[in-house]
C-alpha cells in the first residue's frame, strides 16, 4: 500500500534503506508492472484486486542477494511499521560511526528549506494526510530527493531512491521528515549514513539515542526560525 508515483524511486530507496543493496550499482533493472483494482476487471474476468509489481534484476556479480537473504524478512511492503518482519534490527544497520563535524550546516538556513518543503508537499497541501521527506544537501541547501506518500516510510524511500539515482553523497545530506522523527526513519537514514537528521516533531528516545550512538546530529521541532537540537557532533553554526 503505497501513494502511486515514483515507483522506480520507492523500490531503489527501499532497497538501500534496508540494507538489501549498498549502491544502485547493484541494481541492473526495474520493471514496473502496473496492476488493477476491482472496479476495472478485464473483459471475461472476475472483479478483483491485481496488486501492482515491480521486478528487480541485480547486476551481474553482485553479492545482495545473499545479503537479502540473509535479512530474514519477507512480506509486503507496508506503509505502517518500517521494522515488521526483522529478527535482528542489528542486521539493519551500517555499524559504523558517521564522521565528526562534518558537514557544516548554518542552522539561519534551516528556515529557508523548510519554507520549500512545505512548498513541494503539494499532495498535503491538497489532502491534509500525506506524509513528505527530503534529502538536501547540507552546503547549498538544494533539494536533491524528496517524496510524499500515505506512508511515511515509503516518503522517505522516494526520496532516498531519487537521491541515490541523482550520485548524491549522502554524507554531505540532511535528512528531513514531516512528521515525528520515529526510529525506523531515523535507521533508515543513518543507513545510507545521512549524518544530520531533522523533524518538524519530537524524535522517540530510541531516535535520540540511536543517533547519539552513531555521531548524528538530531533536531527536532523544525518550524520556521526555531528547532531543537536534541544531540549534535559540531555540525552546526550559528547554534543559539
Amino acid at each position: 500500500m503505497r501513494t502511486p508515483g515514483q515507483d522506480e524511486d520507492f523500490v531503489t530507496g527501499f532497497l538501500l534503506s534496508e540494507g538489501m543493496v549498498r549502491s544502485t550499482k547493484e541494481i541492473s533493472t526495474i520493471e514496473f508492472r502496473p496492476g488493477r483494482p476491482p472496479s476495472e476487471p478485464r473483459p471475461g474476468d472476475a472483479p478483483g484486486l491485481e496488486a501492482d509489481r515491480c521486478h528487480v534484476r541485480l547486476a551481474s556479480g553482485s553479492d545482495a542477494e545473499p545479503r537479502a537473504r540473509s535479512l530474514s524478512r519477507v512480506h509486503e511492503i507496508r506503509p505502517s511499521c518500517g521494522l515488521c518482519g526483522i529478527e535482528d534490527l542489528d542486521e539493519l544497520m551500517a555499524g559504523k560511526h558517521l564522521e565528526p563535524r562534518e558537514p557544516h550546516f548554518d542552522l539561519v538556513r534551516l528556515a529557508g528549506i523548510l519554507e520549500e518543503f512545505r512548498r513541494r508537499q503539494t499532495v498535503f497541501e491538497h489532502t491534509g494526510a500525506c506524509h513528505g521527506a527530503a534529502i538536501v544537501d547540507a552546503s547549498t541547501g538544494a533539494f536533491v530527493g524528496f517524496g510524499e506518500d500515505v506512508g511515511r516510510h515509503n516518503a522517505l524511500d522516494k526520496a532516498i531512491g531519487m537521491a541515490s539515482r541523482a550520485s548524491t553523497d549522502f554524507g554531505r545530506c540532511l535528512g528531513l521528515l514531516s512528521g515525528r522523527a520515529g526510529y525506523e526513519l531515523v535507521a533508515k537514514l543513518l543507513r545510507v549514513r545521512v549524518p544530520i537528521l531533522v523533524s518538524v516533531s519530537a524524535p522517540t528516545a530510541l531516535s535520540f539515542d540511536l543517533c547519539r550512538e552513531a555521531g548524528a546530529t538530531l533536531i527536532g521541532f523544525a518550524r520556521g526560525a526555531h528547532q531543537k537540537v536534541y544531540w549534535d557532533e559540531g555540525r552546526l553554526d550559528a547554534r543559539p
